[in-house]
């Protein structure tokens, strides 16, 4: 009888955004890594604010430099409570911070660059011109990650809890 080779589970990434509905992740990856001796990345892609003031001269760009620290500084303090929750519990967790305006493919270049095993993450399960409209964050990790991808579906009528 041939045996199957247990998978590696080593290095599990979990997307997070400070979100309820992102933390639903967090128990399946929390299982996954007890099952397999892993270790979680919880990461969070930080977007820089659209702020567009309007002024007699039009809309205007702004870059502000203060905020996006500030920003990084509330998502440090989210993932390292996260992460201390997690290390009681006997579950070793790294966080991460990324900047990218765009979401799926910071999230994939950082499951590329960092050999994950596997992505888990929620998605909102849109589909139809809903998802055309607004995208699917998901969907674009699905299909472009370099590693297999768990993902937790949520359906709306949860999200609103």
């Amino acid at each position: 009888m041939k045996m199957v080779e247990q998978p590696s589970l080593q290095k599990i990434l979990v997307p997070l955004d400070g979100s309820q509905l992102a933390e639903r992740a967090l128990p399946y990856a929390r299982a996954l890594a007890q099952k397999f001796d892993g270790r979680l990345t919880l990461l969070w892609v930080l977007q820089p604010p659209p702020l567009m003031p309007v002024t007699e001269f039009g809309v205007l760009p702004v870059h502000d430099e203060t905020l996006l620290e500030r920003a990084e500084k509330q998502a440090n303090d989210y993932l390292s409570g996260l992460r201390d929750k997690l290390e009681e519990e006997g579950i070793p967790a790294d966080i991460a911070i990324t900047r990218s305006p765009a979401v799926a493919e910071a999230i994939v270049d950082f499951a590329d660059q960092g050999d994950f095993d596997l992505v888990v993450k929620t998605t909102h399960g849109r589909s139809g011109i809903s998802r055309w409209v607004f995208g699917s964050v998901a969907a674009k990790v699905l299909e472009q990650a370099p590693c297999p991808v768990f993902l937790v579906r949520i359906e709306h009528e949860e999200e609103d809890e």
